[in-house]
This record gives structure tokens, sequence and C-alpha cells, in this order.
């Protein structure tokens, strides 16, 4: 039985029953990997398979359509039969065609269990931009014999040391390429905090961080000449009588708040800029945590729950509210307090919806069009019970495919699938009864 010793002299090591069982462990934890693999490779088939029954359709279609209804339709249809939103689900499409068609070698390496499907998509993605197929080939002869023998994460980086060996466009070309796909991204993160993303040319994205770096160190350098000048010396950190001007942000820190200084003010103080956010956000604030009686949490439009102190703050440089009447008992929109007819029920519409009503679509409700399900032109009357946002693209997907949509009343709604499946879904609820309604 191997024995070891640590620093104080103590030995521990295997018993026999204890290295059987590991060991065992360990291969079985192999063979739930290859088989894991399999089965993403035989996903990802299923999927190129059915982009390609949407490819069919669109070379069916007439030369003046819009060839992006029968893709649309197939992601709207897995999305829903899958539980992911369409875009995504049109996204995961699109991988799965091209890992299927242009890195057939990989695909069988990650049917047979010698890669997984983080090593695939490392393979793929660094490959995507080698058009000529022989090229491709090589790059991928020579990719895969380190995939089978290391991380997904040390793959990333070799894969594109190999692709670029085996790219036939000069760097110049491709840097003017990627560059059109400049853009920046929000992800929401839990606990009221979210990321910002920004893609650039690198020079420029590392000089930026860098700046952030720079600002972030004047900051600190700054405080310390502060306390210096106030005390004559620099404090320790246990010091109680310099506590309120320590500032013990990090660096990381730094950078985040100041970016965002940037961003929001063109001043990089490294503050709290609540006060300072002036683009428009729709916050929905009950009555009681605005009020202080509680701290219930607030909801941000298109993220989820914020903590009250935030909500509260911005609520005070607010110019204006929009009063909802809740149900006491469900929590369900009721109505707003306003009653022009087309602005009301627009209003109505936007908080009660609150996104594209095609479960898991995220366009805001501000950004859908306002969809008549029985169409106006054939009867269909202009009140909230025949009315849903609806985005650009699942509206048109509406009119110009086989989908069907029917208003099931009190902001319900079925949506019927060319398939032949039907799915039922509410509005989303604002805030959940917490309790019996107040006796007033």
């Amino acid at each position: 039985m191997p024995k070891f010793s640590d620093s104080d002299g103590l030995t521990w090591g295997f018993t026999p029953g204890e290295r059987a069982r590991t060991r065992a462990g360990v291969e079985r934890l192999k063979q739930i990997r290859s088989e894991r693999a399999a089965m993403d490779a035989e996903e990802a088939a299923l999927l190129a398979g059915l982009a390609g029954i949407a490819v069919d359709q669109i070379g069916r279609m007439p030369s003046n359509s819009d060839c992006a209804f029968p893709l649309r339709s197939m992601a709207t249809e897995l999305g829903l039969a899958l539980k992911e939103p369409p875009r995504a689900m049109q996204g995961r499409m699109e991988r799965a065609s091209e890992l299927v068609a242009k890195f057939p070698a990989t695909h069988a390496a990650l049917a047979g269990g010698r890669i997984t499907d983080r090593h695939a998509r490392a393979v793929a993605d660094a490959g995507a931009d080698i058009s000529e197929p022989g090229a491709r080939a090589a790059y991928e002869t020579a990719v895969l014999a380190l995939a089978e023998k290391t991380t997904p994460y040390r793959i990333k980086e070799l894969a594109k040391q190999v692709a670029d060996t085996h790219q036939p466009t000069a760097i110049i070309d491709r840097h003017e390429k990627a560059r059109a796909d400049r853009g920046a991204f929000v992800e929401d993160l839990p606990d009221g905090m979210a990321m910002l993303g920004l893609i650039g040319p690198a020079v420029r994205i590392h000089a930026a961080y860098d700046r952030l770096t720079g600002c972030g160190r004047a900051v600190r350098r700054d405080r310390r000449a502060l306390i210096r000048e106030l005390d004559g010396a620099e404090p320790g950190p246990e010091d109680p009588a310099h506590v309120k001007y320590l500032d013990d942000r990090h660096l990381a820190q730094l950078r985040s708040d100041i970016a965002l200084d940037l961003l929001l003010t063109g001043t990089p103080t490294g503050h709290d800029l609540d006060q300072h956010i002036t683009a428009t956000v729709e916050i929905t604030i009950p009555v009681e945590t605005l009020a202080g009686l509680d701290d219930g949490p607030a909801l941000l439009a298109g993220y989820g729950p914020i903590d009250p102190d935030t909500a509260r703050r911005l609520a005070g440089h607010a110019p204006g509210w929009e009063r909802l009447f809740l149900n006491p008992d469900t929590g369900a929109l009721l109505t707003v307090d306003h009653y022009a007819p087309s602005a009301a029920q627009r209003r109505f519409l936007h908080a009660r919806d609150r996104s594209c009503r095609v479960p898991g679509c995220t366009t805001r409700a501000k950004h859908c069009d306002i969809d008549h399900t029985i169409p106006y032109s054939t009867g269909g009357i202009t009140n909230v019970e025949n009315l849903n946002c609806v985005c650009e693209g699942h509206h048109m997907m509406k009119h110009h495919a086989p989908w069907g949509f029917t208003n099931l009343g009190h902001g319900r709604i079925r949506i019927s699938s060319p398939c032949g499946f039907d799915y039922t879904e509410g509005p989303p609820l604002l805030f959940p009864a917490l309790g019996p309604p107040a006796p007033f």
C-alpha cells in the first residue's frame, strides 16, 4: 500500500479497499464522460439535420421571400419544445451545422468519446475562418492530435495557433473582417449584478484596460497622499481614527468603478454613481418597499430583482411614475391609472407582457410590435384581450408561417407550432402574493 508523509511526519495512504473504489470511480467517470460526448455528437447531428430541413424549405421559397422565416420557425419550434430561448436555439443549430458539415473528423472524435463537447467547440471556433476545405481538413487533423491529449482550456489556445498556420487569408484581411463584428453586450449575474462586455480591436481594448489600471492606481496614490497630508504620516489599517480615510477597494474593483464613471459621466472618479444614471430603465417598486415599510426587492426590467436601497435611490431622481394596480391575491397586473385609449393600452401591455410573448424570447415589450391575435382586417377588436407584445421577427413569423396564436383571456395565450404542438403561457407575475389582501 503506497504511503506518503507530510511535513509533520504524519503518514497517510490508500487502504486496499479505498484504492479499488477510487480506481472504479475514475473508470466509471471516464465512461460517463465518453457516453456524454457520444450523446452530444448525436444531438449535434439532430440539430444539423433539422436545420437542413429549414434550409430545404428556404430553397422552395420564391426568390422575393424572406429566407429567415424557415430558420426562425424551426428555432422557435425547438426552443418551445426544449424550453430554451429561440435565438439561443438558432445559434446552437448554426454551430451544430458547422461542426457536422465543416469539421467531420472532430464530430467523429466527439461521437467516439475521444474528446468532449468543449474540445469540439474550441476546434470549430478556431477553424471557423479557414474557408478552403483542404486547409481546414489539414488544420483539423493537426489539432485533433493535440485535443485528444489535453484539456479544453489548453486546446483553445493551441487551436488558434494551429489555425493560423493553416489560414490562407492574410491576417490584415482577417482583422478587417473581424472588426466588423465589434459591439457591446450585457450579461446578467445573480444578486443585483451584471457584466458589460466590449468587443473591439485588441490594441484598443488592451489600451483601455491599461488606462483603467493606471486610473485605479492613481486613485490609490491620491488616497494615500490625502492621508499623509491630513495626519502627517500614513496610519496603520487598525487605527480607528483613520478608518474613514481608507479606501480598501482592490484594483479590479477600481477598474470596474472607473469604467462606469467614464461611461456615465466622462469623469474617472471611481465613486458611487447611482445619482448620475440618466439612461432609460424600468423599475417596478412595491409601495411598501418605496416607503421603507419593508425590504422586499424591486424589479429591474430585463434583469429581475434588485436591492431596495438601490431602487429607492433611483426613485428619488425619477421624473415621473406609472402606478400599477395589482390583484391582492395573485399579484397579477390589473390596470394602469391612465385612460387615453391607445396610449393607456400600450402601457398596460408593456407592463403585462414585459417581453415578447413567444416563450424564451427576451426582446423587451417596449421594443415589440403590438399584435392583434385575431387580425383587425378579419374583425379582431383593439382591446387588451386581443393584443400581445410580439417582437418584429416573431410577428412576421406569425403572419407568414404556419404558427397559430390564440388568446385565452386574462393575458394567457396558446401558441400552436407547425408540427402540431401547443404551448400555453400566462403573463409574468410582477410580484407574487405574500399573504392575504390588505383590509382596505
